[in-house]
Protein backbone atom coordinates (compact mmCIF):
# COMPACT_ATOMS: atom_id res chain seq x y z
CA UNK A 1 0.00 0.00 0.00
CA UNK A 2 2.67 2.33 1.09
CA UNK A 3 4.69 1.51 -2.55
CA UNK A 4 1.81 1.97 -4.55
CA UNK A 5 1.02 5.45 -2.60
CA UNK A 6 4.71 6.78 -3.03
CA UNK A 7 4.07 5.60 -6.79
CA UNK A 8 1.62 7.92 -6.49
CA UNK A 9 3.42 10.73 -5.33
CA UNK A 10 5.94 10.36 -8.07
CA UNK A 11 3.70 10.73 -10.92
CA UNK A 12 1.57 13.73 -8.61
CA UNK A 13 5.07 15.24 -8.69
CA UNK A 14 5.70 15.08 -12.38
CA UNK A 15 2.74 16.39 -13.06
CA UNK A 16 3.20 19.39 -10.63
CA UNK A 17 1.06 22.25 -13.07
CA UNK A 18 -1.78 20.01 -13.29
CA UNK A 19 -4.92 21.62 -12.62
CA UNK A 20 -6.57 19.94 -9.31
CA UNK A 21 -5.94 17.45 -7.21
CA UNK A 22 -8.57 14.14 -7.30
CA UNK A 23 -9.43 11.48 -4.93
CA UNK A 24 -10.06 8.18 -6.59
CA UNK A 25 -13.39 8.04 -4.62
CA UNK A 26 -14.85 8.97 -0.97
CA UNK A 27 -14.27 6.82 1.64
CA UNK A 28 -16.02 6.23 4.95
CA UNK A 29 -13.76 6.84 7.87
CA UNK A 30 -14.11 3.75 8.82
CA UNK A 31 -11.92 3.00 5.85
CA UNK A 32 -9.74 5.25 6.31
CA UNK A 33 -9.04 4.36 9.46
CA UNK A 34 -8.17 0.69 8.14
CA UNK A 35 -6.52 1.12 5.27
CA UNK A 36 -4.20 3.85 6.84
CA UNK A 37 -0.66 3.39 8.38
CA UNK A 38 -1.91 5.54 11.36
CA UNK A 39 -4.13 7.68 13.05
CA UNK A 40 -3.93 10.21 15.28
CA UNK A 41 -5.21 13.11 17.04
CA UNK A 42 -2.42 16.16 17.09
CA UNK A 43 -2.29 19.59 17.66
CA UNK A 44 -0.36 21.93 15.30
CA UNK A 45 2.29 23.61 16.23
CA UNK A 46 4.82 25.24 13.40
CA UNK A 47 4.56 25.26 9.55
CA UNK A 48 7.60 24.62 7.51
CA UNK A 49 8.17 25.88 4.15
CA UNK A 50 10.05 23.05 2.46
CA UNK A 51 11.54 21.74 -0.91
CA UNK A 52 9.67 23.01 -4.22
CA UNK A 53 7.86 19.70 -3.50
CA UNK A 54 6.92 18.93 -0.06
CA UNK A 55 5.85 21.21 3.23
CA UNK A 56 5.83 20.02 6.91
CA UNK A 57 3.63 20.77 10.11
CA UNK A 58 5.27 19.90 13.27
CA UNK A 59 2.37 18.15 15.78
CA UNK A 60 2.02 18.02 19.27
CA UNK A 61 0.30 14.38 18.98
CA UNK A 62 -2.14 13.68 21.72
CA UNK A 63 -3.45 10.39 21.06
CA UNK A 64 -2.67 7.59 18.78
CA UNK A 65 -5.36 5.60 17.85
CA UNK A 66 -3.30 3.76 15.27
CA UNK A 67 0.56 3.40 14.26
CA UNK A 68 2.30 0.28 12.56
CA UNK A 69 6.12 -0.15 13.38
CA UNK A 70 7.47 2.23 10.84
CA UNK A 71 4.77 4.34 11.75
CA UNK A 72 5.75 4.67 15.65
CA UNK A 73 9.06 4.67 14.30
CA UNK A 74 8.15 8.11 11.98
CA UNK A 75 5.45 9.62 14.36
CA UNK A 76 8.22 9.90 16.75
CA UNK A 77 9.28 13.65 15.86
CA UNK A 78 5.82 14.88 15.31
CA UNK A 79 6.66 16.06 11.47
CA UNK A 80 3.77 15.27 9.09
CA UNK A 81 4.97 15.99 5.54
CA UNK A 82 2.66 16.54 2.50
CA UNK A 83 2.88 18.28 -1.25
CA UNK A 84 3.49 22.13 -1.41
CA UNK A 85 0.58 22.44 -3.63
CA UNK A 86 -3.30 21.64 -3.59
CA UNK A 87 -2.94 20.54 -7.12
CA UNK A 88 -0.98 17.70 -5.94
CA UNK A 89 -3.11 17.21 -3.13
CA UNK A 90 -1.41 19.08 -0.58
CA UNK A 91 -2.99 19.46 2.91
CA UNK A 92 -3.37 23.12 4.55
CA UNK A 93 -3.11 22.84 8.39
CA UNK A 94 -4.41 25.70 10.60
CA UNK A 95 -1.69 26.35 13.78
CA UNK A 96 -3.06 26.19 16.87
CA UNK A 97 -6.07 23.94 15.65
CA UNK A 98 -6.49 20.24 16.78
CA UNK A 99 -6.73 17.50 13.91
CA UNK A 100 -8.08 13.86 13.60
CA UNK A 101 -5.39 12.95 10.69
CA UNK A 102 -5.21 9.52 8.88
CA UNK A 103 -1.65 9.08 6.73
CA UNK A 104 0.73 6.83 5.10
CA UNK A 105 4.49 6.30 6.05
CA UNK A 106 6.62 6.41 3.23
CA UNK A 107 10.57 5.76 3.40
CA UNK A 108 10.32 6.02 7.32
CA UNK A 109 8.28 9.16 6.63
CA UNK A 110 4.88 10.43 7.98
CA UNK A 111 3.09 11.60 4.92
CA UNK A 112 -0.86 13.31 4.65
CA UNK A 113 -2.70 14.66 1.76
CA UNK A 114 -6.02 15.19 0.61
CA UNK A 115 -7.42 12.38 0.09
CA UNK A 116 -7.16 10.74 3.49
CA UNK A 117 -9.48 11.98 6.10
CA UNK A 118 -8.49 15.09 8.25
CA UNK A 119 -10.99 16.41 10.26
CA UNK A 120 -11.11 19.12 12.99
CA UNK A 121 -11.00 17.22 16.38
CA UNK A 122 -14.04 19.60 17.56
CA UNK A 123 -16.41 18.85 14.48
CA UNK A 124 -15.89 15.33 14.60
CA UNK A 125 -19.21 13.85 16.09
CA UNK A 126 -19.03 11.48 19.37
CA UNK A 127 -20.00 8.70 17.40
CA UNK A 128 -16.86 8.84 15.22
CA UNK A 129 -14.76 9.65 18.00
CA UNK A 130 -15.94 6.23 19.02
CA UNK A 131 -15.09 4.76 16.29
CA UNK A 132 -11.95 5.73 16.13
CA UNK A 133 -11.01 4.65 19.59
CA UNK A 134 -11.92 1.27 18.72
CA UNK A 135 -15.01 -0.11 17.24
CA UNK A 136 -13.65 0.69 13.45
CA UNK A 137 -10.57 -1.01 14.42
CA UNK A 138 -12.90 -4.03 15.67
CA UNK A 139 -14.97 -3.28 12.12
CA UNK A 140 -11.47 -3.77 9.60
CA UNK A 141 -12.67 -7.45 8.28
CA UNK A 142 -16.01 -5.86 7.31
CA UNK A 143 -15.82 -3.63 3.61
CA UNK A 144 -17.68 -0.32 3.50
CA UNK A 145 -18.94 0.37 -0.06
CA UNK A 146 -20.50 4.49 -0.89
CA UNK A 147 -22.92 3.16 -3.11
CA UNK A 148 -26.63 2.69 -3.13
CA UNK A 149 -26.77 -1.16 -4.42
CA UNK A 150 -27.73 -3.56 -2.57
CA UNK A 151 -25.37 -6.47 -1.74
CA UNK A 152 -25.12 -10.29 -1.36
CA UNK A 153 -21.45 -10.39 0.21
CA UNK A 154 -21.86 -10.88 4.02
CA UNK A 155 -18.76 -8.73 4.63
CA UNK A 156 -19.88 -5.41 3.36
CA UNK A 157 -21.85 -2.22 4.77
CA UNK A 158 -23.63 0.15 2.21
CA UNK A 159 -23.95 3.87 2.90
CA UNK A 160 -26.07 4.75 0.07
CA UNK A 161 -23.89 8.10 -0.13
CA UNK A 162 -25.68 8.86 3.07
CA UNK A 163 -23.59 11.78 5.26
CA UNK A 164 -25.51 10.12 8.14
CA UNK A 165 -23.30 7.10 7.95
CA UNK A 166 -20.10 9.07 7.74
CA UNK A 167 -21.12 10.88 10.81
CA UNK A 168 -22.70 8.17 12.53
CA UNK A 169 -22.61 4.66 11.03
CA UNK A 170 -19.89 2.08 11.93
CA UNK A 171 -20.24 -1.29 10.52
CA UNK A 172 -19.14 -4.33 12.59
CA UNK A 173 -19.62 -8.11 12.04
CA UNK A 174 -23.15 -9.34 13.88
CA UNK A 175 -23.76 -12.63 15.72
CA UNK A 176 -23.84 -13.97 12.31
CA UNK A 177 -20.92 -13.08 11.36
CA UNK A 178 -22.31 -10.67 8.82
CA UNK A 179 -21.27 -7.30 8.40
CA UNK A 180 -24.13 -4.37 9.56
CA UNK A 181 -24.48 -0.77 10.58
CA UNK A 182 -24.75 -0.96 14.22
CA UNK A 183 -27.74 0.61 15.97
CA UNK A 184 -27.02 4.02 17.28
CA UNK A 185 -29.73 6.37 17.93
CA UNK A 186 -27.86 9.48 16.64
CA UNK A 187 -27.77 7.01 13.43
CA UNK A 188 -31.81 6.63 13.64
CA UNK A 189 -32.48 10.09 14.27
CA UNK A 190 -30.47 11.73 11.08
CA UNK A 191 -31.49 8.91 8.94
CA UNK A 192 -35.42 9.64 10.29
CA UNK A 193 -34.73 13.37 10.08
CA UNK A 194 -33.46 12.93 6.29
CA UNK A 195 -36.25 11.31 5.29
CA UNK A 196 -38.96 13.58 6.53
CA UNK A 197 -37.07 16.01 5.27
CA UNK A 198 -37.01 14.78 1.72
CA UNK A 199 -40.25 14.13 1.65
CA UNK A 200 -41.93 17.30 2.79
CA UNK A 201 -39.84 18.74 -0.19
Amino acid sequence: MATRWFALVLVAVSWRYSDACTCSALEHPQTHFCNSDFVIVGRVQKTFRGSSFYDAYKVKIRNVFKASPKAEVALKSGRLLTPSAESLCGVTLKPRETYVITGRVVQLQAHIHLCEYIKKWREVTPRQRKGFRLLYKQGCTCKVHQTRRKTKSPNTCVTNYDECYDRHGICLHDRMRRCRWTRAPTLTRCLQTKHSNGTMT
